[in-house]
């Protein structure tokens, strides 16, 4: 069997191995471009008939078709864009591994899709959310802290999820954060944020009656077993909606808050970049955009000339 007559089908398994053994993608990342590769196979089934797409048919023409097809299923220019550069990545590996010889993604032209201001609570807003939940009762306090430490430190919610106790370095005062890719970054812990997770350690050993170990998860639920992603979004969203919008209202919000109000103090933007885990400094760039209006605020209010009056 030629490269061409390969089925498609049998290389998206390797290229999902390739993600996360040569490329340490993370699991949502794996995850979607598995979804949107077996999404773009469907489409060559229906579109030329076949049961077992051929790689023949991985063109440039078919994926124009593919991205055709979404657009006029009303499937959002951002969603495109991601099934594009799921496809355009697949075909990077197709070559490296010698089943094509010419990448079809070439010339192949992104969608235009307008960036979104990240939504983020004000101070106030951020105060109430903090006064909500019973740190009388164990569970209250553990719900303080997850929205404490998104607060503080502005980590992910995959990587909150994933926080051990091994973690922590309260000798440095530090957070030693595990982020996209693998790559791992120092998280400064404040005095309050230490004093707090100190506390909420120690009365964890008193509830459980056992020692923790280095390798525990700060965040359990019951029978021990870690939270998942999405049982920390749901805590998370219940205290959001009770203070602020429901557009608000997820785990993101507060790491995009815990950058806004950085910068809105002074925070230079290569620092929160780094403190946030980007890749790439034009990642950050997007909250100069927010800062930037909380500017524009102070101006009106305190300049003489601001206004007409």
């Amino acid at each position: 069997m030629t490269a061409q007559t390969q089925y498609i089908l049998t290389c998206i398994p390797r290229f999902v191995r390739y993600l996360d053994v040569e490329r340490r993608c993370s699991a949502n990342t794996m995850e979607a471009y598995e979804k949107d590769l077996f999404h773009y196979h469907a489409y060559l089934q229906e579109r030329y008939c076949t049961e077992k797409p051929t790689f023949d048919l991985f063109s440039r023409a078919s994926i124009r078709g593919f991205l055709g097809h979404l657009t006029s299923n009303k499937y959002s220019a951002r969603s495109v864009a991601r099934k594009l550069a799921a496809i355009r990545s697949f075909a990077k590996y197709l070559i490296r591994e010698d089943v094509l010889q010419i990448n079809p993604t070439l010339n192949i032209a992104t969608p235009k899709f307008s960036k979104k201001l990240p939504k983020y609570l004000s101070e106030g807003e951020v105060k109430a959310l903090l006064q909500l939940p019973d740190t009388t009762t164990f569970a209250g306090l553990r719900d303080f802290m997850i929205l404490e430490l998104f607060y503080a430190t502005g980590i992910r919610v995959s990587e909150l999820a994933g926080l051990k106790i091994e973690h922590i370095r309260f000798d440095e005062s530090v957070f030693r954060i595990t982020g996209k890719g693998q790559k791992t970054r120092l998280v400064p812990m404040g005095q309050r944020i230490e004093h707090d997770l100190n506390d909420f350690l120690k009365k964890r050993e008193s509830e459980e009656n056992r020692s923790l170990e280095f390798q525990d998860f700060i965040f359990v639920k019951n029978n021990n077993e870690p939270f998942t992603r999405g049982q920390i979004a749901v805590i998370v969203q219940k205290y959001i909606r009770r203070v602020a919008d429901k557009e608000k209202a997820h785990p993101h919000a507060l790491r995009h808050t815990f950058a806004t109000h950085l910068l809105n103090e002074g925070a230079d933007l290569m620092s929160v970049k780094e403190l946030l885990g980007h890749a790439s400094l034009s990642t950050t760039q997007v909250y100069t955009h927010v800062s930037a209006e909380h500017l524009k605020k102070i101006y009106k209010k305190a300049h003489p000339r601001a206004t007409d009056n």
